[in-house]
Parts: structure tokens; C-alpha cells; sequence
């Protein structure tokens, strides 16, 4: 996980992709054996919905980033930024945008 705010900070100016419901910002790290294989970061911004509405995105992001995490490239760093659509979609839906952001930031093999 991203914590510190240097941690988002690094990257704000990193290259990313977007979709309406989601914006990823990536960069890759030297991968050793003490380094994760994914740190994820998840920005959610206030005009997104009330704390539980935030919160439950988050979660729901968490949980796809897990499913998700053995396919993606060792020693990457990944912010998700949460747009105001992503209040009302579904799980399938931001499960659909996050494989869709990351797949055109070249982060995971696109299967056939």
C-alpha cells in the first residue's frame, strides 16, 4: 500500500491512463525480495459521495487490485484515482475499468 504523502506525491507526475470511472497513475520500481510485487494507492476525492459511499469503493478496489495483483508487472507502484462516477457503478463495472486502465498502461499481458 501507498501511506506517506511523498509516496502520492511521486506519482501525481507520473504518466496514467483514464476511464469514466477511474484514472490510473503508474510507475515501475526496481522488484527485489523485499519490495512488494504491487503498491496500490487509492485517491477518492469528497465530490465522490459521503464517507460510506468513499469507503465502500475503496474496499471494492482493494479487492480487485488482490485478484488482480498476480498479473500484474513485479515492482509497480499504481494510484487509482476514483472519479464521481464510480459512486454508482457496480463492482463489475470498476472491475472492467481498473483491467481496462491497466492493460492500456501496459501493466498486465493482455489475454487472448
Amino acid at each position: 500500500m501507498l501511506r506517506t504523502p511523498s509516496d502520492f506525491a511521486a506519482l501525481s507526475a507520473a504518466p496514467g491512463v483514464t476511464t469514466p470511472l477511474l484514472g490510473v497513475r503508474h510507475r515501475t520500481v526496481a522488484a527485489t525480495d523485499s519490495t512488494p510485487s504491487l503498491r496500490l494507492g487509492i485517491a477518492t476525492s469528497r465530490k465522490v459521495g459521503n464517507a460510506v459511499v468513499r469507503n465502500r469503493i475503496r474496499r471494492r478496489l482493494k479487492s480487485i487490485a488482490r485478484e488482480l495483483a498476480p498479473q500484474v508487472r513485479p515492482g509497480a507502484e499504481i494510484l487509482i484515482g476514483v472519479r464521481t462516477a464510480a459512486s454508482t457503478a457496480t463492482s463489475a463495472e470498476l472491475r472492467a475499468a481498473l483491467t481496462d486502465c491497466l492493460r492500456r498502461a501496459r501493466l498486465v499481458e493482455v489475454s487472448a
